[in-house]
């Protein structure tokens, strides 16, 4: 992180939220957007992002959701991958070669 950049490294995920206790994962510290009627703006550098690498953003109700994951947090999104499914809007998934 620096100069507003997020560097994120293999198999990381970075969330956003309003206030952070260090060592808890609380449901209602994650950011919920209100994006009614907004736009979402943000540039990506995928040149490190090579073939067999997947480069997502995407959208996911962490905030209303109230049952901990697999994954020991609250994530949760479409496809059930930390056993919470929740609803998901993608806006980008993509690698150096394809978006």
């Amino acid at each position: 992180v620096g100069k507003g950049e997020l560097v994120p490294h293999m198999g990381s995920r970075a969330y956003f939220a309003n206030t952070c206790t260090a060592g808890l994962y609380d449901h209602k510290q994650y950011l919920a957007l209100n994006l009614l009627g907004k736009t979402l703006r943000f540039m990506v550098d995928l040149s490190g992002a090579g073939c067999g690498c997947n480069a997502a953003l995407y959208l996911v109700s962490m905030q209303q959701n109230d049952k901990p994951s697999t994954c020991n947090d609250y994530y949760c999104d479409a496809n059930h991958v930390c056993g919470v499914s929740c609803a998901e809007i993608d806006i980008m998934e993509a690698n150096m070669y394809a978006w």
